[in-house]
């Protein structure tokens, strides 16, 4: 009885901050992204303490990013999508090059192991589409030739991340790494990827034809959101992240007549979940870290200042490799720049392997919530240039 009290009142909670914070960021001319990711700060266990993350507000915030990239793969056009493969692969090799390489030699500055700084390096390379993503929908931007390039770079990325992921644990466990062994990871992912596009492209219109003689309300919603779970599900069993299925399964459905039904009935699912997902992001955030008068957070601090300029640059260097004319390089590669739950996921599995120290950490997660908070404020005014 008490943990549903106690789970009502996290809930209530965030909702009411989310909603207050996110009205405050949009009287500013700022993304509701930056007012939520701010209440999760004040009502988090760093300041008020209010909400304390749990198993249960763990799972309904994974449910958050799974809406959140599902309703981005319905805003796709898969057409014009996969027209910019060439380019997103591109930014998504760069994007993860530069900043392996950038982070892994800042750790080795700082005196730091080997160990730790093949894992910074890996940390570093895994760009989180939800915030980009968030940002161009906030603002009616997800059409342009720059947003289409970016959530496939992300999706490319996030391929190329699970390799190097996967690579670095065997590393640490004491296990052999062969290129075979890279080659079947990554060959696994994208094996994934491809059938699950072609599959639902050419089973889901007999889905919903036979759905469409179906009586109850909302119905053709239901089985969509059902293939996006169903989806989400099976990319986490080739190790991709589920918000990597939700994207495939949205872009899947958004070729399919009745897309804009799904699309018009998931905007109260989305309303309530996806703000979920972003004031939880800010709870992760511990605001003592930041503290320069506590001595010991001094050269913590300096640590987290040149990680933050290395995983900024790292990205935003991805960009120029784009050749097409009338695109916007630095957009690009500004919107490759946030790590967000990638990158926790990755600190997070360093920590439990012992790979980092608690100072160590903290540096990482203050640099990802950092690279999570100064993207959306500039790509705002990049995009509302551009529109200009």
């Amino acid at each position: 009885m008490h943990d549903i009290f106690a789970l009502l009142i996290a809930l209530a909670s965030i909702l009411f901050f989310a909603k207050i914070f996110g009205e405050i960021a949009l009287r500013f001319g700022q993304s509701a992204i930056i007012g939520e990711l701010l209440a999760g700060i004040i009502i988090g266990p760093s300041f008020l303490g209010i909400v304390h993350e749990t198993a249960i507000l763990s799972g309904i915030s994974e449910l958050g990013a799974i809406i959140l990239l599902f309703e981005v793969g319905l805003s796709t056009d898969i057409k014009e999508f996969l027209k910019a493969g060439l380019w997103a692969t591109a930014v998504a090799v760069v994007g993860v090059i530069a900043p392996y390489f950038l982070g892994y030699f800042v750790f080795l500055y700082f005196e730091l192991t080997s160990t730790q700084a093949i894992f910074a390096g890996a940390v570093l390379t895994a760009t989180s589409v939800g915030i980009t993503a968030r940002v161009f929908m906030d603002l009616n931007r997800l059409e342009t030739q720059e947003a289409k390039i970016v959530l496939g770079a992300a999706v490319i990325d996030d391929v190329i991340g699970l390799a190097i992921l996967a690579v670095v644990l065997k590393l640490i466990q004491g296990g052999t790494v062969t290129l075979g062994t890279v080659a079947s990871i990554s060959g696994t992912a994208i094996l994934f990827l491809v059938l699950s596009v072609l599959a639902g492209v050419l089973i889901s219109p007999s889905i919903f034809k036979i759905v469409t003689k179906m009586k109850q309300s909302h119905v053709i919603f239901i089985v969509g959101l059902a293939i996006c779970f169903i989806i989400s599900a099976f990319s986490t069993k080739v190790g991709l992240a589920p918000i990597v299925g939700a994207f495939v399964a949205g872009l899947v459905l958004s070729t399919v007549k009745q897309s804009e039904e799904i699309k018009k009935d998931i905007k109260p699912v989305y309303a309530f979940f996806v703000p979920i997902f972003f004031v939880l992001m800010g709870t992760n955030v511990d605001i003592s870290t930041f503290n320069p008068f506590i001595a010991v957070n001094r050269e913590l601090i300096v640590l987290m200042t040149v990680l933050f300029v290395v995983a900024f640059v790292g990205k935003t260097v991805s960009g120029f490799v784009v050749l097409k004319k009338g695109i916007n390089k630095l957009l690009i590669g500004v919107s490759m720049v946030p790590r967000g739950e990638v990158g926790l996921i990755f600190a997070g599995i360093g920590l439990k392997n012992n790979v980092f120290g608690i100072k160590d950490y903290s540096a990482l997660v203050a640099v990802i919530m950092l690279t999570t908070f100064v993207t959306p404020l500039i790509l705002k005014y990049l995009l509302s240039k551009q529109k200009n």
